[in-house]
């Protein structure tokens, strides 16, 4: 069930982290300004659904969620037990928690929850020690990676809204990597990521309440797709005079010297693979000094609205060079 909503105005934790300015840029699931649809969307009347949670890798997710939390509670049961047989609760809250800004909220709700009595000596995954005691926050990952890969931080932004918006001592990621291995890693809270969580919240919502104004405040576009998509057309077919405007000629000339530049390259790229082609001849993988070169034919199924009996496929062939020196 979902617990927040943008059209009460609540930005949720897993939402929230799309809008963080990293130094690797904005590295969320989705762009800032595809949050910015969708909330302006709701608060218009049309709240779209959550197709990301339909898809198959999520859906698993959600079936395996309770099973994951059972398997944890289990493991700290016996952690627990070798400490003195310390009090343990793990439940899942049926509500959500919030944190107010100006504009809007922050909101969470929660894979599970948990409380101690006293304090528990927790060793995580990243082999680092922590003293928890009272309440704490459980958020459930299914992950297919690598067991030696390290929490994403779009995760990690995600745990500190959750703490934020709870007030909680401590939170901890499980994640069942693969199916089979489970993993714990524990965080407290840490008030200058929190800090960047507030701005950011605030400022959606400036965002937000500009454009339903009619105010272009959109964030900066993360590509020219992206781009077409913010400035949608009026479908006037009219010419606009834009002679007065200084910065054009200049970005016009920058884009057409860079499109000429595009093809000379791919000119330049298909005449050099045409010779290597040449070179390897019949031969479908080739190594030099550190590359491998693939020319491997495949047979590719012809797609015809009437389909022929007894078509042959299309046979074809892939043409890669990969730097095997890393």
């Amino acid at each position: 069930m979902k617990l927040t909503s943008y059209a009460r105005r609540e930005i949720g934790s897993s939402s929230i982290p799309n809008l963080v300015l990293t130094d690797q840029g904005y590295i969320g699931f989705s762009s800032p300004n595809d949050e910015l649809e969708k909330a302006i969307n709701a608060l218009q009347g049309q709240e779209a659904t959550n197709d990301i949670a339909n898809l198959p890798k999520v859906k698993a997710g959600t079936i395996l969620e309770p099973a994951i939390i059972q398997m944890f509670h289990n493991e700290l049961k016996l952690i627990c037990a070798e400490q003195g047989k310390l009090p343990l609760n793990i439940s899942v809250p049926d509500k959500a928690y919030f944190y107010e800004v100006d504009g809007g909220k922050i909101g969470s709700s929660l894979d599970a929850e948990m409380h101690l009595d006293k304090t528990l000596n927790l060793i995580d995954h990243s082999k680092s020690s922590h003293s928890l005691n009272g309440m704490g926050v459980i958020e459930i990952k299914n992950y297919s990676g690598a067991a030696s890969d390290d929490v994403s931080e779009i995760y990690k932004l995600q745990v500190q809204a959750q703490l934020l918006t709870t007030g909680y001592n401590y939170a901890i990621l499980v994640r069942l990597v693969k199916g089979w291995e489970l993993q714990w890693f524990v965080y407290k809270p840490n008030k200058e990521i929190q800090d960047k969580l507030i701005n950011a919240a605030v400022e959606f919502w400036h965002r937000v309440d500009g454009i339903m104004q009619g105010d272009k405040l959109h964030y900066a576009a993360a590509n020219t797709k992206e781009a077409s998509k913010i400035f949608k057309g009026n479908g006037s077919k009219d010419v606009i005079n834009f002679n007065s405007n200084n910065e054009l000629p200049q970005l016009i000339d920058d884009y057409l010297s860079a499109d000429k530049a595009i093809k000379a390259s791919k000119k330049i790229q298909d005449t050099v693979s045409i010779r290597i082609k040449e070179i390897l001849g019949e031969h479908e993988k080739a190594e030099c000094q550190g590359y491998m070169i693939n020319h491997s034919t495949y047979e590719r199924a012809k797609t015809k609205t009437i389909k022929v009996e007894g078509a042959a496929p299309t046979i074809t062939r892939r043409f890669t060079i990969k730097d095997m020196n890393g």
